[in-house]
């Protein structure tokens, strides 16, 4: 008796915990409420049938579509020009005076009964009539013309995956909402800018707008506004963006005339505007600051007398160069019709190792041809016979300074004037 007793118990636990489980969150308005239907399955059916907002191709009357947008990660893919944003949630929902009473006789003839009592009982005890009651497939409910179908795209917008059928959810208060979860929007990322990279910041606008241009605005829902404030305290950490830190996200109702100013018709939307930094301290580590050092050592060379061996060092590091400037290629961004900072960067040491491979080479005629000496007897010749040799190593030391000065200083007026 006592086990029959525990596994009743636990039966009723779980059918309560699937109609009305809360799933955690660290922030408010992602918290969801899992829901199994609350009328029973004859009056939501009975509802289905009795509905008609879809029947008509445009709206008799002002609705105001509100909003939210649950944005969980980005990602740019740079090789195939890509940026990709991933939805947890995106809803849009707006009350129909209609519904109401289509709920109202649908239950009418079941009003007195106990399993109404008992549904009136729970909304009594949530306080609000706000309280989903039916749920539908979203496609089919806008093909039977049950609901109305607010053409509702990403713009400009290259491919939009789905991995969850989006469903039509109605509320007790007549409310009626559009549900699409787990959605993949792709775009074409060419625009980005990237004169200043691996240092570089990226701005770009979306937008989600309807094909309706007649009684429709569009407005944020109080779950959206809630969220936004609370990935503002966070700073945006909520929502994953590898290799990147998501700097601003603002999302807004916009509305564009497609006529004059006193048109009836309007194109409306809701807009995000996202700025993004690129994470660029690993890069400066694997690159920047090794490809410097061998610029610092590749300069320092010139200091040292070619009977010690100065060439070779500098062929040396020159090649160090060429390695690193493969491997850095690998990661690249897609090939651009402007130089930018690391381009730049690299011409620089290019261009202060062959320098100094070319002032070593003039050193090493001058001493061979003109000074009729070999590489080594330099070293027994006294200071006075090779004044003019050390002359031209300190205009040479100078020389190269400037040159390295002048392509660090032309590179910086070109990439960012």
């Amino acid at each position: 008796m006592k086990n029959i007793t525990i596994i009743t118990l636990l039966f009723f636990i779980s059918i309560f915990c699937k109609s009305f489980a809360i799933e955690v969150s660290s922030l408010e308005a992602e918290k969801k409420l899992e829901f199994s239907e609350l009328f029973p399955k004859k009056i939501c059916n009975k509802i289905y049938e009795d509905s008609s907002f879809g029947k008509e191709n445009k709206l008799s009357e002002e609705v105001e579509l509100k909003a939210y947008f649950n944005l969980k990660r980005l990602n740019v893919n740079e090789t195939n020009s890509n940026l990709s944003l991933y939805f947890d949630q995106r809803s849009f929902s707006y009350k129909e005076p209609k519904l109401g009473v289509t709920i109202f006789n649908s239950i009418s003839d079941d009003f007195f009964s106990d399993e109404m009592e008992s549904i009136n009982k729970k909304i009594e005890d949530a306080g609000t009539q706000k309280i989903v009651v039916c749920e539908y497939d979203l496609k089919k409910s806008i093909s039977d013309g049950k609901f109305f179908d607010f053409k509702i795209v990403f713009e400009n917008s290259t491919k939009v995956e789905t991995n969850v059928a989006p469903k039509i959810i109605i509320y007790f208060d007549g409310t009626i909402e559009y549900l699409y979860f787990d959605e993949q929007v792709t775009y074409n990322s060419s625009e980005f800018d990237y004169k200043k990279y691996p240092f570089d910041t990226q701005s770009f606008k979306i937008a989600v707008s309807s094909q309706i241009f007649e009684n429709l605005s569009f407005g944020m829902s109080d779950k959206f506004k809630l969220l936004n404030t609370d990935i503002k305290k966070l700073e945006f950490s909520n929502i994953s963006s590898p290799g990147w830190t998501i700097k601003q996200y603002t999302t807004y109702p916009d509305l564009e005339p497609l006529g004059d100013l006193y048109s009836d018709y309007a194109k409306q939307s809701v807009k995000s505007e996202i700025t993004i930094d690129r994470n660029s301290i690993s890069f400066v580590f694997k690159f920047i600051i090794p490809i410097l050092l061998i610029i610092i050592i590749n300069y320092c060379t010139i200091f040292v007398p070619m009977e010690y061996g100065r060439i070779s060092v500098c062929i040396t590091l020159v090649l160090s160069l060429v390695a690193f400037n493969l491997v850095a290629a690998t990661a690249k961004i897609p090939e651009m019709p402007y130089l930018n900072v690391f381009d730049w960067f690299i011409f620089t040491a290019y261009i202060n190792a062959i320098s100094v491979l070319l002032v070593s080479f003039i050193e090493s005629v001058y001493i061979g041809h003109f000074m009729g000496l070999g590489i080594y007897d330099i070293l027994k010749k006294p200071r006075e016979d090779k004044l003019s040799l050390l002359k031209f190593r300190k205009i040479s030391w100078v020389v190269l300074f400037l040159i390295l000065l002048f392509s660090a200083i032309s590179g910086y007026l070109v990439i960012y004037f």
